[in-house]
Formats: structure tokens, C-alpha cells, sequence
């Protein structure tokens, strides 16, 4: 028997309904599509406005390259806004980098970069109705040049921007941060964060995180780069981001390597704590999760996230959300394919190896996910390659309505009866009897039968008891949904 394709069943099986562990469930809905035809996927990422309305940032590659977002409102995310840039072409990186987005009540900051011009943020004060024009976050030396901007807010509402410097020839990489005392209207010269690292330089292409506890106490988690040992390191400010005297090393695989891996920490506060989920290929191709007490900058534990999805999996990209014992962390998985992961907990960072679930609504082909916390909830992010779509979806505590009749634009899908007995009717809108394609899957991704009609509707019959997927395209739109057959 195949050991890693037995427990990626289950594992699949686990997302499929809800989590029965150490006697918490855990639901999932049914993953909604955030981005409609035509504005791509690139790198999606999550915030949190008022009331936990969900805000997500996607890219669009090209010829002209666009920043989307769209905001959860009413019951459904609204249709997707271009934002303004003011003539400024964005770079879209692929892999984690990219554009980064933070909320806070009703406002949302936005950071991008033109690589060789400078590090640029907008703001929207009206849940993302419109955009201000935008203010360049960098002022540097001749020779000095800006990437990969990160941003969090400060209590007082106050944007923080970190950013990677260094020399035109990608040497002599330093992070710097620089933090607004006017809403983002201008911000000061930044302050080199990472000086208190070993080797004084860091990682040229890798993102940092921020975490702002306070208006003046501030934490930048970054991979350094200590002749080619590439820890991930945590700096601290007590003064708003005026300096920082302290680092210390949160990572002790001592990763050596002369690439750069293009992936960073991610980092939140729970109570004197701060947490860092994090890459390695140290040993492998794996994530690790490390804490760091805030008060004495003592390192703490650390421990590797095992793959859930089989042996020979290459994990990256890890995002961390939660409130005190409560966590998760949701990372990317790849061998042949890409699946979306998520650990979880309710008794704090050890429970993270026992509750474990596959985030996959279709079939190795998710990649990059982000996540946030807010009132008991997961809100999960993520882009699908397969239909070049920013998908989303909630972890929660709390059961929650059902939205598996997914609906794109000018197309529905709905399957009856779902649970089934073996005869299951799929119903979907096709008044101009275009062509549509059904696919049927099993649970290991393999193609059980093809069908195709240009009718609004199609039987399948004489199922075997199972889970199934039954994808649906008609044209550019493509649905893919689970199927019970009792």
C-alpha cells in the first residue's frame, strides 16, 4: 500500500468535513472566487477591515501591469477595483514577493515598488472606494536602490513600510523601515533595522514582516545573510522604528546557501511572545515555526512543520494568523503539482503538529496562500494556476452557511442530490447551448470520465460509494465541486 497516498486521502477527507480534534471542530466553507474574468491572480494577499470584512490584493502581469482589490460587503466580495498608481508601473514579482496590503477599521494601505525608481504606498480611507495618489515610502542615497516593500499599521493608524536596499549591483543588501506620523501623507528617512544582526547585511531577495505592538515598539522579522548563512532574524524598536539595538537569531538551521531563496519570515505577536513561521533547505525543502520571548529577546522553541501531503514535498511560502493559543499556519506544498496546507490550534503552538488539513477545492494547482485572524476565523487566500483565479475561503470554529453553489458570472453549477446514491444531476445555466465540458475526478486527481453537452443539464449514473470532483467549464469559466456518494 502506498503510505503517503493512503494518509493525503484522509488528509483530503479531514478538509472535506469537519475537523473532530482535540475536541474542537474545525469548518471549512467551500472556496469563492475573489478575482472575475481578466484581472488574473498574481500573488493574492488578505486584510481585515472593520466588522472582519475580508480586503484581498491580487496583480495582473502584462503589458499593463494592475493592482486589484476587492472587498468582502454585503454578503459577497464586490466586483474587483483597479487601483490607481498614478501613471507608476508596478513590478508584479512572481513566487511570495510582490505588493503587500494592511487594514485597519476603514482604511487600507497598499505598498509596491518601480524597481530602480522607489517604494511607493497608497491609501484608500473609504474600505477601498478610491485611492490617493501615490507617496514615494524611500529616500536614498546615489547608487542605493529600494525593493520589496512590506507595511503594517501602528495603533494611531500611522503605515510602516520596510524595504530591502542595496547597491546597483544587488550587493551590500541592507532592511530598512520607515514609519509615517501623518497617515501616510509623507514618511521620514528610513532607519537601517538589521545592523545588530551578525554580518550587518541581509538576504538581497527576500521579504521581510513587520509586527507593530505599540506606536513605538516595533519588530522586523528578516532573513539575514551572514556570509551565506541565511538565518531568519528578528530586530527590535522601543522608539517607533527610530532605531534598533536589538536582533536575535530565531532560526538555527543555518542554512548556507550563495542563491537567493526569494522567501522570508512571517510574524505576529501573542501575548510576550513573537511567533515566526519560516522556509529552510537547510535539511530538505521545509518549514519551520519558531517563537521568541519580546520582552528578554530570548529564542524559544522551534520545530519543523512535517509535510502533510506525501514524502518528497517541497513546503514554502508559510503565513501565520491567530490571537493567544488560538493558531494557524498555512504554507504551499509541491511535488508534481501545488497543494495549499493549514495547521491549526487552540492550546497554543504544540498542537500545530496534530491538527492538520488540506485547503485543496481542486487538483494540485493552488499555490501562495495568506491568512489573517479575526473574531474566532481563519480568512484564507490564495491564487489556482488552473483557472488563474484568487480564491477564498474561511476556517472557523463555528459552523457557517454552506456556499457550495458557487456562482462566476453568467454561470451557475448546482449538483443534485448532494449527497448522493449513485444518480447525481448537474445542473448549470447554458442557454445558448454552448459546449460544456465535465470532468470527473477521484480523490487522488485522476480522471474517472470526460462528458461533454451543449444541454443545461447532465446525469451521471451508478457511482460507487465515494468522493468525488466534478469539474465544470463552459468557455473561460470553470467550477469545481465535491461530490458525497453514500
Amino acid at each position: 500500500m502506498n503510505t503517503a497516498l493512503t494518509i493525503k486521502k484522509m488528509l483530503i477527507y479531514l478538509c472535506l468535513f469537519p475537523c473532530l480534534l482535540t475536541g474542537q471542530n474545525l469548518y471549512l466553507t467551500e472556496a469563492l472566487p475573489v478575482s472575475t474574468e481578466g484581472t488574473s491572480s498574481r500573488t493574492p494577499r488578505i486584510a481585515l477591515l472593520e466588522d472582519n470584512r475580508p480586503v484581498v490584493y491580487w496583480g495582473k502581469t502584462g503589458a499593463n501591469p494592475t493592482l486589484y482589490i476587492s472587498v468582502w460587503k454585503d454578503g459577497s466580495f464586490k466586483d474587483p477595483v483597479a487601483l490607481n498608481t498614478n501613471g507608476i508601473e508596478p513590478n508584479l514579482w512572481g513566487g511570495g514577493l510582490g505588493p503587500q496590503i494592511a487594514a485597519q477599521g476603514n482604511t487600507i494601505f497598499l505598498v509596491f515598488e518601480k524597481y530602480g525608481e522607489g517604494i511607493y504606498c497608497i491609501k484608500s480611507d473609504d474600505e477601498g472606494e478610491s485611492f490617493s495618489n501615490p507617496v514615494k515610502a524611500d529616500e536614498l542615497p546615489t547608487g542605493r536602490f529600494a525593493t520589496l516593500p512590506s507595511v503594517a499599521i501602528d495603533p494611531s493608524g500611522n503605515p510602516i513600510v520596510s524595504f530591502i536596499t542595496a547597491d546597483a549591483f544587488e550587493q551590500d543588501a541592507l532592511y530598512e523601515i520607515t514609519k509615517s506620523t501623518d497617515g501616510g501623507l509623507s514618511f521620514p528617512l528610513p532607519t537601517v533595522a538589521n545592523m545588530a544582526a551578525d554580518g550587518g547585511k541581509v538576504c538581497e531577495c527576500c521579504p521581510a514582516s513587520i509586527a507593530a505592538v505599540s506606536d513605538d515598539e516595533l519588530y522586523l522579522g528578516f532573513r539575514n545573510n551572514d556570509n551565506n548563512v541565511r538565518d531568519m532574524w528578528v530586530s527590535k524598536s522601543t522608539d517607533g522604528g527610530l532605531n534598533f539595538p536589538e536582533s536575535v537569531d530565531i532560526d538555527d538551521t543555518d542554512w548556507v546557501i550563495q542563491s537567493c531563496p526569494q522567501s522570508g519570515p512571517d510574524i505576529m505577536v501573542s501575548g510576550d511572545s513573537i511567533f515566526s513561521v519560516f522556509y529552510s533547505g537547510a535539511d530538505g525543502s521545509n518549514i519551520y515555526f519558531s517563537s521568541l520571548n519580546k520582552e528578554t529577546m530570548t529564542f524559544g522553541a522551534q520545530f519543523q512543520i512535517p509535510s502533510i501531503s506525501g514524502d518528497d514535498q517541497v513546503q514554502n511560502f508559510p503565513s501565520i494568523a491567530g490571537s493567544g493559543d488560538t493558531l494557524a499556519v498555512v504554507w504551499q506544498e509541491s511535488n508534481s503539482g501545488f497543494d495549499v496546507m493549514m495547521a491549526w490550534s487552540v492550546s497554543g503552538s504544540g498542537d500545530l503538529l496534530k491538527n492538520t488539513v488540506v485547503l485543496a477545492d481542486d487538483f494540485l494547482s493552488q499555490k501562495l496562500p495568506d491568512i489573517v485572524y479575526g473574531n474566532g476565523r481563519f480568512y484564507i487566500t490564495y491564487e489556482d494556476q488552473l483557472t488563474s483565479r484568487v480564491m477564498y475561503r474561511i476556517a472557523s470554529f463555528e459552523e457557517i452557511v454552506s456556499t457550495s453553489n458557487i456562482e462566476h458570472p453568467n454561470f451557475s453549477v448546482k449538483i443534485s442530490p448532494n449527497p448522493s446514491t449513485g444518480n447525481t444531476l448537474i445542473l448549470f445555466d447554458n442557454e445558448n447551448n454552448d459546449k460544456v465540458s465535465v470532468n470527473l475526478f477521484n480523490l487522488n486527481g485522476q480522471v474517472l470520465n470526460n462528458y461533454e453537452t451543449t444541454a443545461s443539464n447532465l446525469e451521471i449514473s451508478e457511482l460507487e460509494k465515494g468522493i468525488y470532483f466534478i469539474k465544470i467549464q463552459k468557455g473561460v469559466n470553470v467550477i469545481t465541486e465535491k461530490l458525497v456518494v453514500n
